[in-house]
């Protein structure tokens, strides 16, 4: 237990003069995202599922829906927009980290913000907490979940939401540490889910369940939060997981938090770096879809799960990394037109789809991420070119600047913000640290004026 009792004193007495500037400021590009991928979220067509279920069963209204202006209580508001967050695929992960990610602790702790009326000083405070704790759990229990095939995201991302929630809600250190045994019961996620809806669902629930896990512990419900077994079990008890490192250093730097990856595009993290990299080489030589004869990418063992040469439907495209680079290739810029119905059936982008093949490296370490990320394009006059990228860019290796992020904020609201909305927001959260609430934020995102 001795990981509960390290993590429950860490959430309950950081305060924000505790929080390093870089985190803050990352903190900052990570709440950009989630709330402008909440918002993308509201919109896409499979979430049209969920919306009629919270619909149908809303509960008091305690908390604003992302998007549809409407309320519904505290929980079911966090599994709808934890849905919405996951559906846009904008989610910012790390690895090492078995995929482990900012949409659970954002959307279970933004609607958490909303009914319990946090300042903007508090609501960073706890986003630091449960991203710091469940990234540094995830980064070291790495090593047994990735060869297994299990998503972190979910697994451990229950403690990084519930950590969040239980700063948010004032538990006592006792109190978060029940919290912590209740949130090892609910969190589940699995490889092959992904590019279906139960891939948002093990995110969306994990955002309720923390709600819910607080809740719970505040009103004195117990639990056994021994972390380390719930690991070793988890992992067949021989990863040899570095436990100690999990909490070594805790609350100084190297911080965790800011080796969360961010996202450019809404489809699978795995396809990223050569996106980037067929990019670069379109942007460096000369060259049109035309010319090409082959294009041969070099993948690790679980990339698999993105080796999709003829995805069936908008969602499964997000995981086909031949869609993807099909779509760049042809339109020479990726968004949200990428994966859709109209674009999976666009006879341009089928025929190219053909031309990429893919080799697996089993030298590779069986890691999330493994392997040099290369692409090699072979055009018809025999021409052969190169070009590889360990990480995106977005990763700790090429970190992308605030106006970045902002620059990705603003252009994936436009149409569901106004101007003036998008630049409100956006303000909001580049001063959250000086914000006495966040309420004009979530009255905004939420549409809330529909409702008065």
């Amino acid at each position: 237990m001795e990981l509960a009792d390290k993590f429950a004193r860490f959430v309950a007495h950081t305060e924000i003069q505790d929080v390093d500037p870089s985190v803050i400021e990352h903190i900052k590009k990570l709440t950009l995202k989630q709330v402008m991928g909440m918002l993308v979220g509201s919109t896409a067509p499979t979430c049209k599922k969920v919306i009629h279920y919270v619909k149908e069963n809303p509960g008091r209204p305690e908390s604003g829906i992302y998007g549809l202006g409407f309320k519904t209580d505290v929980a079911q508001a966090a599994l709808i927009n934890g849905f919405f967050g996951h559906a846009s695929e904008m989610e910012d992960d790390q690895f090492p980290g078995g995929g482990i990610s900012d949409v659970t602790t954002w959307p279970a702790l933004l609607t958490a913000a909303d009914k319990w009326k946090l300042s903007g000083k508090e609501t960073v405070v706890a986003l630091y907490v449960g991203q710091e704790m469940q990234n540094r759990i995830a980064y070291w229990a790495s090593v047994g979940t990735d060869p297994i095939g299990i998503c972190n995201l979910p697994f451990i991302g229950i403690y990084g939401a519930t950590a969040s929630c239980a700063k948010a809600f004032e538990l006592t250190e006792a109190q978060i540490k029940a919290s912590f045994g209740l949130a090892m019961v609910q969190g589940l996620g699995y490889i092959h889910t992904w590019g279906t809806d139960a891939h948002f669902w093990e995110s969306a629930t994990v955002c309720r369940n923390a709600v819910l896990n607080v809740i719970m512990a505040k009103a004195g419900a117990t639990s056994n939060p021994v972390i380390e077994k719930c690991l070793d079990m988890l992992t067949g008890g021989d990863k040899n997981i570095e436990f100690d490192k999990m909490t070594e250093g805790l609350g100084q730097a190297p911080f965790y938090t800011n080796d969360t990856w961010i996202k450019k595009w809404g489809f699978c993290f795995f396809t990223h770096n050569f996106v980037d990299a067929l990019a670069d080489m379109m942007a460096k030589h000369s060259f049109s879809n035309e010319d090409i004869e082959e294009i041969t990418l070099h993948f690790d063992e679980l990339r698999k799960v993105v080796d999709r040469p003829d995805p069936k439907d908008a969602e499964d495209s997000r995981f086909s990394t031949q869609h993807i680079l099909a779509y760049q290739l042809v339109h020479g810029e990726c968004g949200l037109d990428t994966c859709t119905d109209v674009a999976i059936n666009d006879p341009a982008l089928v025929e190219v789809r053909k031309k990429i093949k893919v080799v697996y490296h089993p030298e590779y370490p069986k890691r999330y991420f493994a392997g040099e990320g290369r692409v090699d394009i072979k055009l018809k006059n025999g021409k052969l070119m190169t070009e590889a990228l360990e990480q995106p860019y977005g990763g700790p290796k090429f970190p992308l600047s605030m106006d970045q992020s902002v620059d990705i904020y603003r252009k994936y609201c436009r149409g569901i913000l106004s101007e003036t909305q998008i630049e409100r927001t956006k303000d909001i959260i580049l001063n959250m640290e000086n914000e006495p609430d966040l309420q004009e934020l979530f009255d905004i995102c939420t549409f809330r004026h529909m409702v008065r």
